[in-house]
Parts: C-alpha cells; sequence; structure tokens
C-alpha cells in the first residue's frame, strides 16, 4: 500500500475530509518509520507539538475504525481496512459511458500533469477542475487517459464531447439518464431545478464527468468567458458545481477560462484550473519516430522546440516532412521551412 493510498483513504475516514499540513507531514514521516524527534527537526516545529498533532490523530483514526490505531500498528491496519473496503466494493456496480472519447492507446508523457490531476481528485477532492490550453495541445487526449486512470475510483464515470454546442437541458438529460440507470428519461423544463438533480445524483453517487470541449459555448471575441446566446445556463451549473458540496469531480477541457471558474478557482479551493504547456522533448521526439521520421537527437529537439510541444502541430509538420521530404527532418530545416507548415 502506497502513502498516498493510505492518505486517500485516511481522508476519507476523518470527518473533515481532509488532513491539515501538519497531520499530512506527520502521517507521511510515520507511514516511513521516522520518529517524532526526526520528524520535528524535518519540518520545524516544535517535537511537543509533532507528538500531540500525531496523538490526535491517532485518536480519531481509532474512533473512526472502532479499534486502537497507533503510529506503530498504522500499516497493518490501514492495510486491513482497505481490503476490507475492497471486499465491500466488489458488490458496488461501476458504470462507464465513454461518449465519443478518442483513443488514447498511443499516449506519450504528460506524466506530471496527470500526476497533479490524480492528486487534486482523489487526495483534494476537487469538485470542478478545467484543463485549459491552445487549439492541439493534447487536452482531450489527457482527459480521457486520466478517466481511464481513475476509472475504478469513481461509481460513475461519464466523458461528453461539446463540439457541437449541444442545448443545455439536451446534455444534461443525457448525463442524468446514465445517473439514473435510465430512470430518469424527461427532466423538468426549469434549468435551476435541472441542475438540482444533477446534483443530487453527483451527491449520491461518486462520479467522474469530463466535459470536452467546453469553449465551444462561450462568445467568440467577445469578453473572455461569455457565453453564447441560449447557452447562460451552463453558467449556472459550473457555478453551483463549483459552491456545492457533493462528492463528484467534473472536469472540463477549454481553450478559454469561463468567468464562473475565475471566479471560484483557488490554489486551497475545490475549483482549480491546469493550464498544459507542450510537450517535453521527449515525448515529442516519439510522436517524431511514430510518424516515420528520421532525424538525431538534436534535428528532432529542433523541430519539437520550434513548435513548442504542442502534439498537433507536432503531426501536421511530420506529415508534411514524410510526404515532401521522405522523412528527412535535417533537408526539411536547411530549406527553412519550420513555421510555415
Amino acid at each position: 500500500m502506497r502513502v498516498e493510498e493510505a492518505i486517500a483513504l485516511v481522508e476519507q475516514l476523518l470527518p473533515q475530509r481532509r488532513l491539515t499540513k501538519v497531520q499530512e507531514i506527520v502521517f507521511r514521516q510515520s507511514w516511513a518509520g521516522q520518529t517524532y524527534l526526526d520528524m520535528a527537526v524535518n519540518s520545524d516545529y516544535d517535537p511537543g507539538h509533532i507528538k500531540d498533532v500525531g496523538s490526535q490523530l491517532w485518536r480519531s483514526l481509532s474512533q473512526a475504525l472502532g479499534e486502537k490505531v497507533t503510529k506503530n500498528n498504522l500499516h497493518g491496519v490501514l492495510k486491513r481496512t482497505a481490503q476490507q473496503q475492497n471486499g465491500t466494493n466488489a458488490s458496488v456496480i461501476f458504470r462507464t459511458d465513454w461518449g465519443e472519447a478518442i483513443d488514447v492507446s498511443h499516449f506519450y508523457g504528460r506524466n506530471i500533469d496527470l500526476e497533479i490531476l490524480n492528486q487534486w481528485i482523489m487526495r483534494d477532492r476537487c469538485r470542478l477542475i478545467t484543463l485549459l490550453g491552445m487549439g492541439g495541445m493534447g487536452k482531450t487526449a489527457l482527459s480521457v487517459k486520466l478517466a481511464e486512470q481513475l476509472q475504478t475510483e469513481f461509481q460513475y464515470v461519464i466523458w461528453r464531447s461539446l463540439r457541437h454546442a449541444p442545448f443545455f437541458k439536451d446534455k444534461l438529460t443525457d448525463c442524468i439518464k446514465v445517473l439514473s440507470c435510465q430512470q430518469v428519461l424527461t427532466l423538468s423544463t426549469d434549468p435551476h431545478e435541472q441542475i438540482t438533480c444533477l446534483i443530487e445524483y453527483l451527491r449520491k453517487s461518486r462520479c467522474l464527468v469530463i466535459l470536452d470541449n467546453f469553449d465551444t459555448l462561450l462568445q467568440q471575441g467577445k469578453r473572455t468567458g461569455c457565453y453564447r446566446q441560449g447557452y447562460e445556463s451552463y453558467g449556472e451549473l459550473l457555478w453551483r458545481l463549483g459552491e456545492t458540496g457533493h462528492q463528484s469531480c467534473i472536469l472540463l477541457t477549454s481553450r478559454e477560462k469561463p468567468a464562473e471558474i475565475a471566479a471560484l478557482e483557488g490554489d486551497g479551493l475545490p475549483v482549480r484550473t491546469l493550464t498544459l504547456s507542450g510537450l517535453e522533448v521527449t515525448a515529442g521526439q516519439t510522436i517524431l519516430v511514430l510518424k516515420g521520421l528520421s532525424g538525431n537527437e538534436e534535428e528532432t529537439r529542433q523541430l519539437v522546440e520550434c513548435y513548442r510541444g504542442n502534439p498537433l502541430a507536432l503531426k501536421i509538420a511530420a506529415t508534411s516532412i514524410r510526404d515532401l521530404y521522405q522523412g528527412n527532418i535535417a533537408r526539411f530545416i536547411a530549406e527553412g521551412k519550420l513555421n510555415h507548415i
């Protein structure tokens, strides 16, 4: 059992659903077998304070589990609790509905981004997350990969594309049909009531809902984050998803940050934004190899950096190099074609 898994389990058990900064230090270092004195030296806290925090944490866990938890038996108790939960979860039905999700069997890089998102969702219990980035940066692929990795942590996983700007009621009805196991087929005509119905399901079950291409609902060339006429209810949806307590996570991908996200987000809040930069060089070089290009380390690095690690731009450039230059990157660079694809 890894320490991150143990922390996630502990945070499920504690009434406040989250460890404080000092509690997490004590837990992590107790898990690693450190003494309270070692913890105090490493973290620059008073040894007495560290010991008091630890004692209170073990008492809280003992009350939650109905058995004595100490610094010394921590591993055994939590491993046994996790095994018992897994046995209970065997009877829970997990449902996934991937909609138009793309194939991500060839997915490279983004390990740090995946780790951050995993922590936000599993450890920090974020309710609303936005993946922000320019076109072609790989937001869609990352959202699908994340959902694949976390699907066993949720009772429901729903992935939906908003590329064709579906009307609000149509999209909410679609999601609620899945969450209600097709028991709810029609909704109130009032958008506020429709959102209330959705939130009830998000409270009842742990759900991961991904809405891809959210920017198609926003006005182009207007004030940042404003909605197209007739799509304003999506704004109320975001506001209530971010402000209302529930046990689920809704993740958006967008080229533009909705105004509600800008108002609600914060590093220590349950609404957050991850802005994607380009792929690291090694991941970009892998794309070039898969596209059939030949070139040395310096040539491929230069090509990746020229297109700032944008996966789509790299794929388009690689196709042109393959078709027009027989896959020879050096000739492409020598003729000064960079940035002209």
